[in-house]
């Protein structure tokens, strides 16, 4: 067999080209980003057991600024996709702008490198709705496993509890050296709206402010799953990454009258052959929460009316794909702010960014070793609250979590065009900061669709933001909450001119198209197994019935460290 019989070094990674490929594997994971590559590194720990992941994009050695943790304004242009929505109603035809990584790492190699894992009450809300072993107790063990922490910094504000930890993980996890003077006053400034500074957000209580945790390497390095997950398993012999792999569809199969998923169909785009490719054990799909769906719906899997009209050959109707889409959709307040306070000057002349750069690059020190926004405030609004926002019987079961997350950055963000911010086009030469706010409990639901029968067309989203009145009520509550925290003394003297400094009165975190549980609208059961197919798994954030109120990263890791050990265990695998 070729995996037995290449020759490989301790540090040599294997990266088949077409005709290196061999006709089979136990397991072949579509996607290589944060689950696939974590997915398919603990089964590839069996070593009996061959593992393929298809990649669409390349290894990231290719952007090398990628490692740095402030280099996001430079990478967002390199290693992503971006997938753009019709003019959305609910926005007033304003359409937006999704960007996703694209490589060997997928989107950790551009996030905002928080890890976080939101409240307890949401994964027991998981479990409540029909999906077994998925509650808190139950997945606390596999976020631990997932993470070890290494502190640089003794700082009031970068304190945490050693025991939600593991000490031998793949996700190193720390704080930054080099912190703003306004992001640690932007701790307490929350306090205008009854959210103060807490130990540790990753104990199942996500409420409150603070400095979180981000995945990066004690040299003050970004970490993605490419170099946490992948880099000390990639001389295995039984694991295998094809870069520039684009999955088509899948191969399906009436076997005994199931229907059977047998491999995938995919271009290699590096030679322009198509191939096919089985796999012996499972097919997983971890290509994201728009493109997991797309592939189902190009396979035949998906609403009846979407394949009709796509033309495309029914194998399973299942009107639920594409559905449930949830988005911690946020806005803005920037403010002009102290030179000190803020990277945004930096970033936008040449010749402070060169020296940023040279910095980092000589001594791993400077603004460029922290990004634009690791500090966080959560807020939980009390039941006479949710009350006045005409939410309290929607999130009935939503009610011991966080509602709203604020959010300090040290950069004019988000950046537009003039198009879209004409009432003030930032000047280079000028500094800035920004307090966002996010909703963290959305009512509105979106949903992915196709727009051709085609990979290489990106899918039809539709995110359906404000659509619902609760939402348009949260979203004036957060606006005026921003402006009570921007104006508190202890971080209005970070900014300067009139009116605490304000210049400017947003689309990331999307989960749930796919959704556990078939009788509340999902597509996989509680075991990722894709309903009315065998062999046939979804593991990314498609899966999450309902969005947790944190940002996603820590949770798609310990997703995809559960389901490898479902997947050893259904197959008797150690």
């Amino acid at each position: 067999m070729m995996l037995e019989s290449r020759q490989a070094s301790a540090n040599e990674a294997w990266l088949p080209t077409h005709d290196e490929l061999q006709p089979s594997y136990d397991f072949i994971v579509v996607g290589g980003g944060a689950a696939g590559l974590a997915l398919a590194v603990r089964l590839s720990e069996c070593e009996s057991q061959n593992v393929l992941v298809l990649e669409a994009g390349q290894f990231p050695e290719i952007v090398g600024s990628y490692k740095s943790l402030g280099a996001g304004q430079q990478v967002l242009g390199m290693g992503k996709s971006a997938f753009t929505t019709p003019a959305q109603e609910s926005l007033g035809n304003r359409t937006i702008t999704y960007h996703r990584g694209r490589g060997v790492g997928g989107s950790t190699l551009i996030n905002g490198l928080t890890y976080g894992r939101g409240s307890r009450s949401v994964y027991d809300l998981w479990q409540d709705m029909g999906n077994d072993d998925w509650d808190w107790d139950s997945i606390l063990p596999l976020f631990q496993k997932s993470t070890s922490f290494h502190p640089v910094n003794v700082a009031p504000y970068q304190t945490y509890d050693a025991s939600a930890y593991s000490t031998n993980g793949p996700i190193q996890l720390s704080y930054p050296i080099y912190v703003y003077g306004s992001s640690t006053a932007f701790l307490e400034a929350p306090s205008a709206v009854n959210v103060s500074t807490v130990f540790d957000l990753n104990l199942g209580d996500n409420i409150g402010a603070k400095q979180e945790p981000l995945v990066l390497d004690k040299r003050q390095q970004r970490l993605s799953s490419y170099d946490s997950y992948y880099k000390p398993a990639r001389n295995r012999t039984n694991l295998a990454v094809m870069q520039l792999a684009q999955v088509h569809k899948l191969m399906l199969e009436r076997q005994n009258g199931s229907l059977v998923a047998t491999g995938v169909v995919f271009t290699d785009s590096t030679s322009g052959h198509i191939l096919n490719v089985n796999a012996s054990k499972g097919v997983i799909l971890s290509a994201g929460v728009f493109q997991t769906p797309q592939l189902l719906m190009l396979s035949g899997l998906g609403p009846q009316e979407t394949l009709q009209e796509m033309g495309i050959s029914e194998y399973l109707i299942n009107e639920n794909t594409g559905r449930n889409m949830q988005d911690h959709f946020y806005f803005s307040i920037i403010a002009h702010a102290s030179a000190n306070d803020s990277a945004s000057e930096t970033y936008n002349r040449i010749d402070l960014l060169r020296a940023a750069q040279q910095e980092y690059a000589a001594s791993n020190s400077g603004l460029l070793t922290t990004p634009i926004g690791p500090t966080y405030g959560f807020q939980q609004l009390p039941s006479a609250e949710l009350q006045s926002l005409g939410a309290a019987q929607a999130l009935m079961n939503r009610t011991r979590q966080a509602h709203i997350e604020y959010l300090w950055e040290n950069i004019y963000y988000p950046s537009a065009p003039p198009t879209i911010l004409p009432q003030y086009p930032p000047n280079r030469d000028e500094s800035f900061i920004s307090v966002t706010a996010a909703l963290l409990s959305p009512v509105s639901r979106g949903n992915v669709t196709l727009q051709s029968n085609a990979i290489q067309d990106a899918p039809l989203i539709n995110v359906n933001y404000l659509e619902s009145e609760i939402d348009q009520k949260f979203a004036l509550k957060m606006f005026y909450n921003l402006r009570g925290i921007l104006s508190q003394p202890v971080l209005s003297r970070h900014t300067t001119r009139l009116d605490n400094g304000e210049v400017v009165p947003g689309a990331n975190v999307t989960d749930g198209t796919t959704v556990l549980d078939y009788d509340a609208g999902g597509v996989v059961d509680s075991r990722l197994r894709v309903y009315g197919a065998k062999k046939l798994r979804i593991v990314d954030a498609s899966i999450f019935p309902v969005v947790p109120d944190q940002h996603t990263q820590g949770q798609i890791y310990m997703v995809a460290e559960k389901a490898a050990s479902m997947i050893k265990e259904d197959h008797g695998l150690s």
